[in-house]
């Protein structure tokens, strides 16, 4: 009689095994879906800086294109105004074909 005992309090060990591997597997889950959910934000407000960053870098190269742009047609008035004509011309054969 003492063998049925015994398997009783194995079975009993085992299911406390279990809820424990349970219980562990899911604090496992939910740290490693914290983790990812941090990471997912630390990467997005680094491309965003990295967005920002961008967006600022452009802004001043086209400030300083533009201001290229006009000092050469403020030097050289003329050939600006025949480059506009070309581009105009040949801008609208193209659209109206």
């Amino acid at each position: 009689m003492a063998e049925p005992n015994n398997a009783d309090m194995d079975l009993a060990a085992l299911r406390d095994d279990l809820a424990t591997l349970k219980h562990d597997v899911s604090n496992l889950i939910e740290h490693i879906k914290g983790g990812a959910t941090d990471k997912a934000r630390n990467a997005a407000g680094r491309s965003d800086r990295g967005a920002r960053g961008f967006c600022h870098d452009m802004g001043a190269q086209g400030e300083r294109s533009a201001k290229a742009v006009g000092l050469w047609v403020g030097k050289q008035p003329a050939l600006a105004l025949l480059i506009a004509l070309g581009v105009g011309y040949f801008g609208a054969r193209a659209f109206f074909r």
